[in-house]
């Protein structure tokens, strides 16, 4: 069996898809363990689809003005979209997309607002390393 991944912008989104020889009961049990960190706020099982709300973090923001001053709040926040398809018995397409936005100073009448920044390909990586270590241990294989 030939697997194949993929990662890539979708507007302001990150779409990485993984194959995996696993059943989907599996993926979907690990998936839900692995974004224990972030909002859930749709699980439908029968279509495959695991969507988180937003999840906040705090970063250091770009410097701004003549004197260079640090920006108020600058934070973070990223959704995720977790797709699985089964492909048969024991083979599952999963898809993850993040959308990320940051908090910080913009000028204007609004000074401070949420903007789409290019997602996080390190933080995507981060959760599906956790996922395969999860899923290899209940003895699957996930293409890499």
């Amino acid at each position: 069996m030939f697997f194949l991944s993929c990662a890539f912008l979708s507007g302001q989104d990150l779409v990485v898809d993984r194959y995996m020889a696993c059943p989907i009961d599996s993926v979907w049990n690990s998936s839900l363990e692995t974004l224990r960190a972030y909002p859930v706020t749709k699980k439908d099982k029968s279509n495959g689809v695991i969507e988180t709300g937003w999840r906040v973090e705090y970063v250091e923001g770009a410097k701004y003005g003549l004197f260079q001053r640090e920006g108020m709040g600058d934070k973070e926040r990223s959704q995720l979209t977790l797709t699985m398809k089964s492909l048969d018995s024991n083979a599952v397409r999963l898809q993850i997309a993040e959308r990320r936005q940051h908090w910080g100073f913009r000028g204007g009448a609004r000074l401070y607002d949420w903007y789409p920044v290019e997602p996080s390909q390190q933080a995507v990586n981060h959760i599906l390393n956790n996922l395969t270590e999860k899923l290899e241990a209940e003895g699957c294989f996930i293409e890499s």
